[in-house]
Formats: structure tokens, sequence, C-alpha cells
């Protein structure tokens, strides 16, 4: 039995459920590179998604959804606002 296996069923998922945010991250940044608009999103019930979408039968389960799309400017009520961003200090911090 080999060092994956061994760590049994549960185990595999948590590490596997870890991986998934790195490829959760390049897909925002990919997304972001083509101007579309996306939002990594947690707080849904992974049991009725996993039973809607029959992720069970392929091996699956959900850990966070990633909707993707463009926005719609007709009632964004936020579009018109001034972006406000933090300083380089205030948001970096610096290891040396």
């Amino acid at each position: 039995m080999g060092i994956v296996a061994a760590q049994g069923t549960e185990a595999n998922y948590q590490a596997a459920a870890r991986q998934a945010y790195i490829g959760l991250g390049v897909a925002v940044i990919a997304a972001a590179f083509e101007q579309v608009d996306s939002t990594p999103m947690e707080g849904f019930d992974p049991a009725a998604v996993d039973e809607i979408l029959d992720l069970r039968s392929k091996g699956l389960r959900s850990v966070v959804m990633l909707p993707i799309g463009y926005r719609a400017p007709e009632g964004d009520w936020l579009v018109h606002l001034k972006k406000v961003r933090r300083s380089r200090h205030e948001f970096v911090t610096d290891i040396v």
C-alpha cells in the first residue's frame, strides 16, 4: 500500500481540498487577466451541491465555488464609486 492510500480517504480528501485552493488562485488570476469577473465562494451547502451535480458517483466532493462571467453594468450601484486601495505598507509585510 502506498503512502497516499495509507492515509485514508478522509485525510486524502482534506489534503486535496487544500490543494484545490492553489487551482482556485490560478483561476482567479487567469480570469482577471482575461478581464472576466470572478469571486471565490464558500458558505454553500457542499452536500447539496454534491448531490445536485452527482459528484459522489465520480469520486468527487465540492470544496469551493468560483462563479465567473461579466458583470451587468445596469443595476450595479458600485460601478461609479471610487475604488479604495490600501497603501503598500498597510498591505505588505517585508520579511528580511
